[in-house]
């Protein structure tokens, strides 16, 4: 009767520990479960040992129990204090890992290969009775076999007393919770070696195992379920998807794996993508997004009005230095790159007319002088006064003026082509950097530039004004430079003025 009551017992502690297993695999998402699980899954093989004793008929079902039961015991321990220091956030070397896992799988070969060498029982028999269990005679390497779990569970100790005086409050209590559980299984180990030797425990009731069913339960609950890993964990999911930047998340071979809303209304490509399918293969994904191997790019997004992104990427390695992931965090920079714009505006344009200033001009014409030179390519530099401007001042006022010097840069700016330069030389004089083919190729443009300024109007107040322009033209020859080159132009446009103004006049001799 007693050993039917305590398979029933085990039945119980094996169904509890399989529900434990269940909901942790299925409801934790901290990575820092998987230790628990391995662990969690050694309890089971133990409890399904002891089950296999106590319903065995036989010495051979009784020993196959036993082999069954030493596969859960000897790793047990281990990946206790694997899961012990993970939870203290305790670095344990790699290599001083795989040796622990090394001895506990030599005590199960030991157990499992050494039936008939009385290494680990010098004699075994089969008892049944009130319970059914297997007797035996320890041999010489029985008590190491005891002596390892031990070890393991002393190392596992020892790390939570460590962290006892650093952790506060609730995390504390956590420990404390953890600490009494690794004790459990210890405690029922010395009571039934005590009850065995005094004579108290005859039928040789064995309840490490429960203990163990207990110890697990008791882990779930206090640590497991609500731990600061799964805390953190739910954490990041939840910033993740509300936070303004972008987070795409893909494997070494750039398969798409995840994304936040935020990523999803930037690349909206990328809700249309499947687990595993290319990242690449997203409708409108961005060239610039092609080579994930680049630190920071930096991608202009035309919606409505141009946005502009940084995209960090970042390798995501496992703890083997093993790529095994790349982050794509999005971030959008359009506030910063019109501020810098704008301050670029500011240095290298005059303010009225936004044309270059005199100094940027001649910043960017000495590189088209030095390029024009290296292609053998003809380049004239340009003068333009507006004629009698002061007039205008003087007669509509100096409102009227910027009126007119706006009007006019718009005018050079719609005439010229993209790639000339133009910049307020100062006062009503605009100067101009062209390449042309030929000398009556620079007069046509010149010209063209005249005839447009001759043909604006300016309303001020209700009132017309009409104002006419002054062009000296002067070729670039061989050894000039950007200032030699400006002061023939500048010779040029007196020359214009003396022929009567509203005209173009062009030297391209010394």
């Amino acid at each position: 009767m007693l050993n039917y009551v305590l398979i029933f017992i085990v039945c119980i502690a094996l169904a509890l520990a399989l529900s434990v297993g269940a909901i942790a695999m299925f409801r934790s998402q901290s990575y820092k479960k998987n230790y628990f699980l391995l662990m969690h899954s050694m309890i089971i093989v133990f409890l399904f040992g002891h089950l296999l004793e106590l319903t065995s008929t036989s010495v051979e079902e009784a020993y196959s129990a036993i082999k069954i039961l030493y596969v859960g015991s000897s790793f047990v321990t281990p990946l206790m204090l694997f899961f012990t220091a993970d939870y203290c956030n305790t670095k344990i070397h790699p290599v001083f890992k795989v040796v622990l896992l090394v001895l506990a799988l030599a005590m199960v070969l030991t157990m499992w290969t050494t039936k008939f060498h009385n290494l680990v029982y010098v004699d075994y028999f089969f008892s049944p009775g009130s319970t059914n269990y297997l007797d035996f005679t320890p041999g010489p390497l029985y008590s190491v076999l005891h002596v390892y779990p031990l070890f393991c569970n002393v190392l596992t100790l020892l790390v939570m007393l460590n962290h006892m005086r650093k952790w506060k409050s609730k995390y504390l209590m956590r420990l404390v919770i953890l600490f009494i559980c690794v004790c459990l299984p210890g405690i029922a180990d010395a009571i039934y070696y005590v009850t065995v030797v005094i004579g108290v425990n005859v039928n040789k009731i064995y309840f490490t195992p429960h203990t163990m069913a207990i110890m697990s339960l008791c882990l779930y609950l206090g640590v497991v379920r609500v731990n600061v890993f799964e805390i953190i964990s739910v954490a990041t999911v939840t910033a993740m998807k509300n936070i303004r930047e972008g987070f795409i998340l893909v494997d070494e071979d750039n398969n798409y794996l995840a994304s936040n809303p935020a990523a999803m209304k930037i690349f909206p490509g990328i809700t249309e993508l499947v687990r595993g399918e290319s990242v690449f293969s997203a409708y409108s994904w961005p060239e610039e997004l092609k080579d994930l191997d680049k630190k920071s790019v930096d991608l202009l997004i035309e919606y409505d009005v141009p946005r502009y992104f940084r995209a960090s990427i970042n390798p995501v390695f496992s703890r083997n230095k093993t790529l095994m992931a790349k982050m794509i965090l999005i971030a959008e920079i359009t506030d910063n790159v019109n501020l810098m714009k704008e301050l670029e505006n500011a240095a290298y344009t005059d303010s009225l007319t936004g044309l270059f200033n005199r100094k940027h001009f001649f910043s960017f014409a000495n590189v088209e002088i030095e390029r024009a030179q290296r292609m053998n390519q003809s380049m004239y530099a340009a003068m333009l006064d507006l004629d009698f401007f002061k007039r205008v001042n003087d007669t509509y006022g100096h409102a009227a003026g910027d009126l007119v010097l706006k009007s006019s840069a718009g005018v050079i700016r719609q005439t010229i082509r993209s790639y000339d330069l133009v910049g307020r030389f100062g006062g009503d004089e605009f100067i101009f950097l062209i390449s042309a083919l030929d000398s009556s190729e620079a007069l046509n443009q010149m010209e063209r530039v005249r005839e447009n300024m001759e043909n604006n109007s300016v309303f001020y107040e209700g009132t017309e004004i009409k104002i006419k322009c002054s062009i000296g033209l002067a070729k670039f020859l061989e050894g000039d430079t950007v200032e030699s080159g400006v002061n023939r132009a500048d010779k040029a446009l007196y020359s214009a003025k003396d022929a009567g103004r509203n005209n173009v006049y062009l030297i391209d001799t010394i």
